[in-house]
């Protein structure tokens, strides 16, 4: 992966070239949970600290939106 391969501290993989964040082959409901899943993972990359180039991958769980957890 060439962001890696030159340095890039954080990288998020996309779903291709042309549609880094979505997967225009999805319904609109599953394409946004995508779309989501991908900025959520870019937003855990910055709160992480790295000490070289790091790859984060999104996993497969945006299909299955995760229930809200309320304390009492």
């Amino acid at each position: 992966m060439i962001p890696v391969s030159v340095g890039t501290s954080r990288v998020v993989q996309g779903i291709s070239v042309e549609h880094v964040c979505g997967e225009p082959e999805l319904s609109p409901e599953r394409d946004q949970r995508l779309q989501k899943h991908i900025t959520m993972t870019a937003l855990e990359a910055l709160q992480t600290e790295v000490d070289k180039p790091t790859l984060f991958t999104p996993t497969e769980d945006y299909e299955q939106p995760k229930e809200a957890v309320h304390a009492t």
